[in-house]
């Protein structure tokens, strides 16, 4: 048995009842119940997150765990919008090192600690295929300056893949970041991957350019100030009255979630959910494109991104030759965009993956650095992440 796989849901009410029966059921998923755990990912969105977390401790003990909170998890067994998720991995060829970085604001500290895979023994040794799992707090962490830094302390060595924990309105929820028994905010939780055989990371989505390009010519860390050197929404302004759009200015966040802003190259947009616009005009954007780059206003029919997930989990397991278990990352906005047909995406999902076992998890987005692909924080986007028998 080179890798071994479980995973389990849970909606008890209770946060400590709901952590160990999830935990629980990831155990008893396993081929062999008494198969050493490598590493534990937790993602959860209980309004007692602190309780999910000791709860699954209480059944795993110190295997080493690394996660955030969520909007939702789904499995075959089914989908939990206030309940946790849990997925435990055992492998043969595949090493695990976490790590975790605690501060408000990436400062000039490494980001990921001392990495195994590009120290000169590992840079000789058979596990040589290099990922990394990033799960952040998108509160106070610029997510675009995360994945930049995380590139840079690989020596884009790694092929980086994760999702960051949202800030919930309704109920109203922090973020949270799980490493082992540690609940914490304002950071992140990480593992690098190493593995002797193929690892299978992909990225996809359904959305295609629909007006411009434009010139980004001024933002900051939150705001798109200025395109083509006006202000953004009297561009944005424009593009509805061209394509004859109608609007109310209370029912806009209607429109911009169907019509988001992206930085399109190799045939695949990093897309910007458009939250809306301030007294100046300016657009609030997770993350802002950077000053120079030519974007545009974007647009998707559904089943493009239905269609979307299926092809990210193919890639995936393309690039990793066999499939003994899946993560899937999955933007909470995508779900809005989806409404009613959300579902389709998940029945899609169950259905390429067939009997192997899966966790998925609705996060602010996927943070990712493929071959081939823009770099950085995508919204509206899901990402697979396939671990090889």
């Amino acid at each position: 048995m080179a890798t071994a796989i479980g995973v389990g849901l849970s909606d008890t009410g209770n946060g400590f009842a709901c952590g160990q029966d999830a935990a629980r059921a990831a155990v008893a998923s396993l081929a062999q119940p008494t198969t050493p755990i490598t590493l534990a990912l937790l993602f959860t969105s209980h309004a007692q997150p602190e309780q999910v977390l000791k709860g699954v401790n209480a059944i795993l003990g110190d295997t080493p765990l690394i996660g955030a909170t969520s909007v939702g998890q789904y499995s075959h067994a089914g989908y939990v919008e206030h309940g946790a998720g849990v997925m435990l991995l055992h492998s043969e060829h595949i090493r695990f090192h976490t790590n975790r970085y605690q501060r408000p604001l990436v400062g000039k500290g490494r980001l990921l600690g001392d990495l195994r895979g590009v120290a000169a023994d590992g840079l000789g040794s058979a596990f040589h295929h290099r990922a990394l799992m990033l799960f952040p707090d998108i509160q106070v962490m610029n997510l675009d300056e995360v994945v930049e830094r995380a590139m840079t302390e690989t020596g884009m060595l790694y092929d980086i893949l994760g999702g960051s924990s949202p800030n919930i309105d309704q109920p109203p929820r922090p973020p949270a970041v799980f490493f082992n028994r540690r609940v914490f905010r304002h950071g992140l939780s990480a593992a690098e991957v190493l593995s002797q055989t193929p690892l299978g990371l992909a990225l996809d989505n359904g959305w295609t350019p629909f007006s411009g390009a434009y010139r980004v010519t001024h933002t900051d860390s939150h705001r798109i100030l200025k395109i083509d050197g006006r202000p953004a929404w009297e561009v944005y302004e424009d593009f509805l009255n061209e394509q004859r759009i109608p609007y109310r200015p209370d029912d806009l966040t209607t429109i911009t979630l169907r019509y988001p802003v992206g930085v399109c190259a190799n045939g695949t947009c990093k897309v910007s959910f458009v939250m809306g616009f301030d007294r100046s005009g300016a657009m609030l954007v997770t993350a802002p494109p950077p000053v120079g780059k030519l974007m545009h206003i974007l647009a998707a029919q559904p089943d493009a991104l239905v269609t979307a997930a299926g092809r990210a989990i193919d890639h995936a397991r393309q690039r990793a030759e066999s499939c003994a278990g899946a993560l899937f990352i999955d933007c909470m906005s995508t779900a809005m965009v989806l409404g009613e047909t959300y579902r389709q995406q998940r029945a899609v999902v169950q259905e390429r993956l067939g009997d192997v076992p899966f966790l998925g998890f609705r996060s602010q987005g996927v943070l990712s650095r493929l071959q081939g692909q823009t770099a950085g924080h995508y919204e509206c986007s899901v990402g697979t992440f396939i671990f090889p028998k």
